[in-house]
């Protein structure tokens, strides 16, 4: 970096990243600012997949929208891309018609010849993804001082989605835990208070001989019980899956077991042995959450006495089925909120939720996903 103006323009364009920026939205920015810091006609970024060999997401720069609607489905990593993401270092190629490890390009997309690709590394050296950028705007190849800086600024926008990932796991955390503090203070003070109350108008009743007051006074008793039972099953919905020490079974076993003594349902679990270590913890945290979902929506609307959880393995994928004996429901094409959740966090994990119910005969909602997704 030995031109001043490349260095100030570098860091003119650090200053216009914005790291407080949601993640798609600082995405975005960073491949635009790449891009016109290079003097490039067009930029991409590819964001890496879990396994690390191909690419989850793919954000362009400098295409029009009768292009991106041509191209049609954007790169997963074959060819060039897919070479960058092996060599983990830079890329610089001077015609991509000629280069061995090109796979072409789909019909409608716009001809290329430069190409410049650099590894996005986080703080801890962690490759996070690709930046990419093609065509010089003065039509020369791509040199060896684009190359460095480019390279600078993928590490430096590395560090900012550090600091976005940072910001929004903070975010999260603090949500968390008002989430449990609120859940205590329902718990520690509204239902003690409303079971006091409770218990002054017990006390009370005998001493009314007024017919229609006694009746009164009961109703009113009875709306207290459901507002305590209303309340408990709030504090069970909105309570955190903390223990992420505790393994599978341990997380659901004490679920369940939550189930009766908060809320006066039994549960039964049955686990396959071993299955508990086949599932990551993405999946694991998220299995759990789902799982108390379909808890709370029994508990809230089945007026099931009874309810049997079953986890099991079906190749790669985790089965949670739950079964209970409540009044069950004839249009599930119908079905509220709750179930739409759980049917979008099993698509997220590469699963499925089906919900099988009849009135007067309960219902069994089978909810799957990928044990390593």
């Amino acid at each position: 970096m030995r031109d001043p103006d490349r260095l100030h323009a570098l860091i003119d364009a650090m200053l216009l990243m914005e790291a407080d920026s949601a993640l798609g939205t600082l995405l975005q920015q960073i491949v635009s600012t790449a891009t016109e810091l290079v003097g490039a006609r067009y930029g991409a970024l590819g964001v890496l997949s879990r396994d690390g060999e191909s690419l989850s997401e793919f954000i362009t720069y400098g295409l029009t929208p009768r292009e991106s609607a041509l191209i049609g489905v954007l790169p997963t990593g074959q060819g060039v891309l897919g070479e960058t993401i092996k060599v983990r270092e830079p890329l610089r190629i001077d015609d991509l018609t000629r280069h061995s490890g090109s796979a072409g390009f789909p019909p409608g997309h716009p001809p290329m010849h430069r190409f410049l690709g650099v590894p996005v590394i986080t703080r801890d050296g962690h490759v996070w993804g690709n930046l990419y950028i093609t065509e010089p705007l003065d039509d020369q190849p791509f040199s060896y001082d684009d190359e460095l800086l480019l390279a600078t600024f993928g590490r430096v926008a590395g560090s900012v989605i550090d600091q976005a990932n940072l910001r929004r796991e903070l975010r999260e955390l603090s949500v968390a835990e008002e989430r449990e503090r609120l859940a205590r203070d329902l718990h520690d003070t509204v239902i003690q208070r409303l079971f006091g109350v409770g218990l002054s108008l017990q006390v009370a009743l005998p001493l009314i001989e007024n017919p229609a007051a006694h009746q009164r006074l009961n109703r009113a008793l009875d709306e207290l019980n459901e507002t305590i039972h209303d309340i408990r099953t709030t504090i069970f919905e909105i309570d955190q899956d903390r223990a992420t020490e505790d393994t599978l079974r341990q997380r659901a076993s004490a679920l369940t077991s939550e189930v009766g003594n908060r809320l006066g349902v039994q549960a039964h679990l049955a686990m396959q042995s071993g299955l508990s270590e086949q599932v990551n913890e993405h999946c694991a945290h998220h299995t759990i959450q789902a799982l108390r979902e379909i808890l709370t929506n029994i508990v809230r609307h089945s007026e099931a006495t009874h309810i049997d959880v079953n986890i099991d393995s079906d190749g790669d994928f985790v089965v949670l089925a739950v079964r209970d004996n409540g009044v069950g429901f004839d249009d599930v094409r119908g079905a509220g909120r709750g179930l739409r959740n759980l049917t979008t966090r099993a698509h997220d994990l590469g699963g499925e939720c089906v919900v099988e119910s009849n009135l007067g005969s309960g219902t069994l909602v089978t909810w799957t996903a990928l044990k390593k997704a």
